[in-house]
């Protein structure tokens, strides 16, 4: 039984592990945006420095203060890291501000 279970979880990859300070994208699955259609929307929204650890799988962020509606609290699954470019000399613009609807 256990070489199964070994080989079932073979293909499930662990959760990444984020620390203060460093930046992720915040998921836009469960955000309400003034976006006319959830296909037209912003899929990562972001992004924000991470403030603490609450749990091993939930993380504070510091959030817009526009952003009442939304606590900061925000689980594992909804977060991905910011990744820096490798091309030296490349600047990528920040992302325009999103406007969530209350």
């Amino acid at each position: 039984m256990n070489r199964f279970k070994r080989y079932a979880h073979k293909s499930i990859a662990s959760p990444p592990v984020f620390n203060p300070g460093d930046m992720v994208w915040l998921s836009s699955k469960n955000i309400k945006t003034t976006s006319p259609t959830k296909k037209l929307s912003e899929r990562l929204l972001g992004h924000f420095p991470i403030l603490k650890k609450v749990s091993t799988h939930a993380y504070h962020l510091k959030l817009p203060s526009k952003w009442k509606s939304i606590h900061p609290v925000s689980q594992i699954s909804l977060l991905e890291p910011v990744k820096t470019s490798t091309i030296p000399n490349q600047h990528q613009e920040p992302p325009l501000p999103i406007i969530i609807s209350e």
